[in-house]
């Protein structure tokens, strides 16, 4: 295989596995790999070989072979969400065009006539206007249930914001406030309020210490670790 540089944002193509692309992280000692957008997103070391690349993908490709997202849509489909249901079909006004509309309770994306649903391309479109909807529409769905949940304990937060990320889920700076990622939308609701309740512990444990787990673990009504099993097989509807 031909030399690859070990920087931020570089992609190269590997055997049964395609296209990866490099993300170096000072704050890491381990390789670590996960699908994202139909390509593998490689986390490595800054002080690392390309022979160590290339050894973690070789030792890492049996798993990631097995799971491989596979995520189609459909004319037709609903994607039926806790508040929002999300209507795929084609439209013939603008063939080569996918077209949203983002409304509460039903959006709708409008897939042209000259895309192909069986498209990795058409795939990858869909998924991310449907995170564009979902994105517009996140403060009106999550924030007020956020607030219901804490008043309903009791606990105060700074503030409460929208956040962009798609791998933290939710976060609780040193100041009491909480941002929340848009992209919780497309989870159920018990898992949705797992996320509000682990943020709303951070407020009295601003770690993951066996008292924070007992927090979280009581506002989850001693189901904390059944929401983190199911969070973890959950199947996510877009590309992640």
């Amino acid at each position: 295989m031909s030399s690859i540089k070990l920087i931020t944002g570089y992609e190269f193509d590997f055997p049964q596995l395609g296209l990866v692309r490099l993300t170096v992280r000072s704050n890491t000692r381990s390789i670590t790999a996960r699908w994202k957008n139909g390509k593998i997103q490689l986390n490595i070391p800054r002080s690392i070989s390309e022979q160590d690349v290339f050894d973690a993908l070789q030792k890492f490709t049996p798993s990631l072979q097995r799971n491989k997202p596979v995520l189609r849509y459909h004319d037709g489909q609903q994607i039926i969400l806790d508040g929002l249901i999300i209507t795929i079909k084609r439209q013939t006004l603008n063939p080569e065009k996918i077209l949203g509309q983002a409304r509460i309770p039903n959006s709708v994306i409008g897939v042209g006539c000259e895309w192909d649903f069986n498209n990795d391309n058409t795939t990858k479109s869909i998924s991310r206007l449907m995170c564009k909807i979902a994105q517009r529409l996140a403060p009106e769905i999550l924030l007020p249930h956020a607030r219901r949940l804490a008043q309903n304990i009791g606990i105060a937060p700074l503030g409460w914001a929208i956040s962009t990320g798609h791998r933290v889920l939710g976060k609780c700076d040193n100041n009491g406030f909480i941002s929340l990622s848009y992209i919780i939308v497309f989870l159920p609701l018990h898992l949705r309020e797992y996320i509000i309740y682990h943020e709303l512990a951070h407020l009295s444990e601003m770690n993951h210490s066996s008292r924070f787990h007992q927090l979280c673990n009581k506002y989850c009504n001693g189901k904390e670790a059944t929401y983190i099993r199911d969070l973890k097989a959950y199947k996510w509807p877009i590309l992640r």
